[in-house]
C-alpha cells in the first residue's frame, strides 16, 4: 500500500486496489515523484523540512488535513523549527521570516488557491526574492505534486464509495 491508498481508504484486495495495481508504473511513479520532490538528491537550497512544511501548508489550503498530517510528520522528523511549524500550519509566518521564505510561501499559496491568477510577474517576484531558475522549477514541481496528489486522493475516495 502506498500513501494514496491509505489516505483514500482503499483496502488491499479491493477492486479499486487491484485496478490501481494494473498500472504499477503509475503507482510506483507517483511514489517516486513524492520522494523526488520532497527529498531530492540536490535540493537547490530548498531543504527537505521546508519542502515538507510547504506541502503540509498546501494540503491544508486544499482541505486535506489527513494529507497535511503526513507532511507534518516529515517536518518533525527533519527537525523543523517554529518558522517551519508556522508554514505547515497555514496560519501565517513569523514576522522575522526572510524574503526567500516569504516568497516560497506566497507562491505556494497563490498557485494552490488561485492557479489561474499566476502570471509572469509572480515568477519575477520569485526571482527578485533571490530564487534561481532551478529553485523556481523545484518549487513548481512540489506545488504541482501536492495538488495532484490531493486530487487523486479525492477521486479515489469517490470511486471507493461507488464501488
Amino acid at each position: 500500500m502506498d500513501q494514496i491508498d491509505i489516505l483514500s481508504g482503499i483496502k488491499p484486495g479491493s477492486e479499486l486496489y487491484r485496478i490501481r495495481r494494473k498500472r504499477p508504473d503509475y503507482v510506483e511513479g507517483t511514489e517516486l515523484c513524492r520522494q523526488t520532490v520532497l527529498e531530492p538528491g540536490h535540493g537547490f537550497g530548498i531543504g527537505h523540512a521546508m519542502r515538507a512544511a510547504l506541502a503540509a501548508r498546501m494540503a491544508r489550503l486544499i482541505g486535506r488535513n489527513d494529507l497535511a498530517r503526513t507532511y507534518d510528520l516529515m517536518v518533525e522528523e527533519a527537525g523543523g523549527d517554529e518558522t517551519l511549524a508556522a508554514i505547515a500550519s497555514a496560519a501565517g509566518l513569523p514576522a522575522d521570516a526572510d524574503i526567500f521564505t516569504q516568497a516560497l510561501v506566497r507562491h505556494a499559496d497563490l498557485v494552490t488557491k488561485t492557479p489561474r491568477n499566476n502570471t509572469r510577474a509572480d515568477i519575477e517576484r520569485l526571482e527578485a526574492a533571490g530564487l534561481s531558475n532551478p529553485q523556481i522549477i523545484a518549487l513548481s514541481e512540489l506545488i504541482a505534486f501536492v495538488n495532484f496528489e490531493a486530487r487523486v486522493i479525492v477521486a479515489l475516495e469517490a470511486l471507493e464509495l461507488v464501488a
